[in-house]
């Protein structure tokens, strides 16, 4: 969980089943690579301003109304567009079919290009139908998505709960580890539910998720729970969490509200939130190369103060910035915007994490928990939260809590060989690639043998 690393085939067959009420988002279909001086200067733009157009797909939005690779887009639909954060507000005012007018600088002069916008693709699977639903949820409206396999009857269904990012879980390339873990689950004979984050993809009226705090996701995964006792092929008595990451940490308290048959986790801690941002500036940094052994225990200190200060005064990042000691911290470790956002969240999203007590909901789950730590995930940096998960659920419920080691594997599910060998891999541009072949699937086998034990024991 970082800058500091914090906690993020075959022949298709789908029968796909769209609520018409909550339109599709669309696809631009490039790749927004923001114009610096030096590219301003290449194009012949007076200044950096704009997002130039990269990997152009014949497929999307940009392509259908003429867009050219190496065009600077300066404004969609009358939005200046010069960050990537900025492009993609402007894309999520638009949904499919409706108009689009870009403004794009080529060859020296500005243009006006006009079309109709093009839906993104719906997911499809070669082992299940998906099907696609919506709930209402503070006056908008929160996309479902459900895999459902092809085999007929009722199936045990994982609910699948991500990390913390501002990410879309719809559609997901073939390569990434969450598509692999839903689609193996699947071709296990499960149904996989997820929903979209408030403020993410085709959601209506939600909010900006990057402004948005950690209990509102919290109520719309607690809210959204129900919709998949909807489905006549759903297994009510026999429904699993799966949390990845900050996946982990909603897990618990989503369970100990709605009492599943159980929760499988992988890549979280249980430590209160500044404990654990501690841990990881003292651990992250040396293997990372931001610091050395000695500056980071200087850094540790000044980060003890930062804390205090920004959860137990009150006082904003934005206030915090204005101290030296703190700056360097804010930026290298935070990703501190200037204004309110830390690690791509509002800063009120990690303050709210911190006030929740994850051994207490842990000890309200009745059910079932199955802990996986990989051995190089980096993030958790060592395996003592997700042991110590599974001591305090058989402390309040013996018998019911099981640890899996995973060796050489990474937060994102990727085999990578030590913690060390990991942390130098990550940094390097082949990792993109290595991930799409080196997803480590004995973390579906576990929770399959695990889910298959507890429905053999008929509890």
């Amino acid at each position: 969980m970082k800058r500091l690393v914090v906690m993020v085939i075959g022949v298709v067959i789908s029968l796909q089943l769209v609520a018409q009420e909550l339109p599709r988002r669309i696809s631009l279909g490039f790749r927004p690579i923001p114009v610096d001086e030096a590219r301003a200067q290449e194009v012949g733009l007076k200044k950096a301003e704009g997002i130039w157009v990269g990997n152009l797909s014949p497929d999307g939005t940009m392509a259908a109304i003429g867009t050219k690779q190496g065009d600077v887009v300066l404004k969609l639909n009358g939005t200046d567009v010069n960050t990537v954060p900025q492009l993609l507000a402007a894309r999520n005012e638009i949904r499919a079919w409706d108009p689009v007018k870009v403004q794009v600088w080529r060859e020296g002069e500005k243009m006006i290009l006009e079309g109709k916008a093009l839906p993104l693709p719906m997911e499809e699977s070669a082992h299940s139908s998906v099907i696609y639903g919506q709930f209402a949820y503070k006056g908008g409206l929160i996309r479902t998505i459900i895999n459902k396999p092809h085999k007929p009857g009722v199936h045990p269904t994982i609910f699948f709960i991500p990390g913390y990012t501002c990410s879309s879980v719809d559609n997901l390339n073939g390569i990434h580890p969450y598509r692999k873990l839903v689609d193996s689950l699947v071709s296990l004979g499960y149904a996989v539910f997820r929903i979209e984050k408030p403020g993410i993809g085709d959601n209506l009226n939600t909010g900006d998720c990057q402004q948005l705090g950690f209990d509102n996701e919290l109520e719309a995964y607690v809210q959204a729970y129900p919709q998949m006792e909807k489905y006549d092929f759903i297994d009510k008595n026999n429904i699993f969490l799966w949390g990845h990451s900050m996946g982990g940490i909603y897990a618990p308290i989503i369970a100990s509200k709605t009492q599943p048959k159980g929760v499988a986790i992988y890549g979280i801690i249980h430590d209160t939130w500044t404990e654990y941002l501690l841990r990881m500036v003292r651990y992250q940094n040396p293997r990372l190369g931001s610091s050395d052994y000695v500056q980071t225990d200087k850094d540790v200190r000044k980060l003890f103060a930062l804390l205090y200060e920004h959860y137990h005064l009150g006082k904003s990042s934005k206030e915090l910035y204005q101290n030296p000691d703190y700056q360097q911290i804010l930026e290298r470790d935070f990703a501190f915007d200037g204004e309110d956002q830390i690690l791509y969240r509002h800063e009120d999203f990690w303050r709210e994490i911190y006030k929740y007590n994850l051994s207490e909901a842990w000890a309200s789950f009745e059910g079932y928990v199955l802990s996986i730590n990989g051995e190089a995930d980096l993030e958790v940096v060592n395996n003592f939260s997700q042991k110590e998960i599974i001591h305090i659920v058989n402390h309040y419920h013996p018998g019911k809590g099981t640890f899996v080691y995973m060796p050489k594997t990474d937060h994102s599910m990727i085999k990578v060989g030590t913690l060390e060998e990991g942390a130098r891999l990550r940094s390097q541009p082949a990792y993109r690639e290595y991930l799409q072949n080196h997803f480590n699937y004995d973390i579906v086998t576990e929770t399959h043998e695990w889910i298959q034990g507890i429905l053999r024991s008929g509890i």
